[in-house]
């Protein structure tokens, strides 16, 4: 999934895509879920507050905050540098983005049960494009 490109030792990511497109082709999004920032906030809060964790002093809370905000800093770094680094192999060329119909190809082999998925296929139809290949019917 990921190969190693040239001299400067930054790694590539290839990922499996349907219906022959290139594996270089590769939208942000999937990018940066890659790298593991793909989404927008770190989801810190989320792991420490389950179970109606309950904070007893305010010296508690405040230590609580400011992991908090050191944690989202750190994630929100992460994520840019992971942007940055998409966009430089962009443009570059090593890696290249989806065009729209890629994108829709990539949408309709999705899971059968997925609206979204049921739409790209109808959308495809409607185009006269096989979504399992790509091709046109």
């Amino acid at each position: 999934m990921g190969g190693r490109g040239g001299s400067s030792g930054v790694a590539i990511p290839r990922i499996k895509n349907p219906a022959c497109i290139p594996s270089n082709a590769i939208t942000e999004d999937e990018f940066l879920g890659l790298r593991g920032v793909g989404d927008i906030s770190s989801g810190y809060t989320l792991d420490k507050l389950r179970g109606n964790r309950v904070l007893k002093t305010q010296r508690g809370q405040d230590r609580f905050d400011k992991e908090v905000l050191k944690a989202n800093y750190e994630y929100s770094q992460k994520r840019a540098s992971a942007i940055a680094e998409y966009r430089s192999l962009v443009s570059t060329g090593k890696i290249r983005d989806k065009t729209p119909l890629e994108k829709r190809i990539t949408k309709a082999n999705g899971h059968p049960d997925n609206p979204s998925t049921q739409a790209a296929r109808r959308m495809l139809k409607k185009q006269g494009i096989d979504w399992k290949t790509g091709k046109k019917i």
